[in-house]
């Protein structure tokens, strides 16, 4: 006789060059944003440092985030380090597996058509809801990241959890699962593709601590 199998399956990643796509103004360095806001160097100075008062980012690597995020969670000496950090730092509005306050998560897919699939189901969504016709253009920009991880949570089965956890209208058992995947140290969940217009492979790594 087998024993109840252990939900969701924990094995192995190895992905290299995943994609996620971010907005542009959110990949600029602080000084280079808040330029056109400027008459002089000395201002621009003032701005940049009163700008890092309420950056999660900054309190985090200084072990003053709200929400307990610190050093140890941080990836320092790589190139675009400060992309990743930004993305567990600042939660933004939530997502699939974690809440609008916490920590965030480096969401990313396998190939790029499920990055603007994923993009483009966000933007039509928010028009939606702000009963606006159209919106100017956004620029992205594409960030390619290698993935590797021993104790991922595959996402991969047809059980009423997973099912539950992948409910394209609610994202409440996917931020559950996310909370208690980071709480034990978990590297992150992979999902399937989705069929339809929310097709998605996603390994998205939080934060060990």
């Amino acid at each position: 006789m087998t024993g109840p199998s252990v939900w969701p399956r924990m094995a192995e990643v190895s992905c290299d060059d995943t994609h996620r796509l971010i907005p542009g103004r959110y990949t600029e360095q602080a000084e280079h944003a808040l330029t056109a806001l400027c008459d002089d160097d000395d201002g621009l100075t003032a701005l940049v440092q009163l700008a890092a008062v309420t950056n999660s980012r900054l309190q985090a690597q200084e072990e003053h985030h709200p929400d307990g995020l610190g050093r140890t969670d941080m990836t320092f000496g790589l190139p675009f380090s400060q992309i990743v950090n930004a993305a567990f730092a600042y939660p933004g509005e939530g997502a699939r597996f974690h809440p609008a306050h916490g920590r965030g998560a480096w969401y990313c897919a396998l190939d790029l058509d499920t990055c603007l699939a994923e993009v483009a189901f966000h933007r039509i969504r928010h028009l939606e809801e702000t009963g606006l016709s159209e919106e100017p253009d956004i620029p992205y920009r594409l960030f390619l990241a290698d993935i590797h991880g021993q104790d991922f949570a595959h996402l991969d089965d047809d059980s009423p959890a997973t099912r539950a956890v992948l409910d394209p209208h609610s994202y409440v058992h996917g931020q559950e699962l996310g909370k208690r995947l980071s709480a034990s140290g978990v590297g992150g969940s992979s999902t399937p593709r989705f069929d339809g217009p929310r097709d998605s492979a996603s390994p998205s790594s939080s934060p060990l601590s």
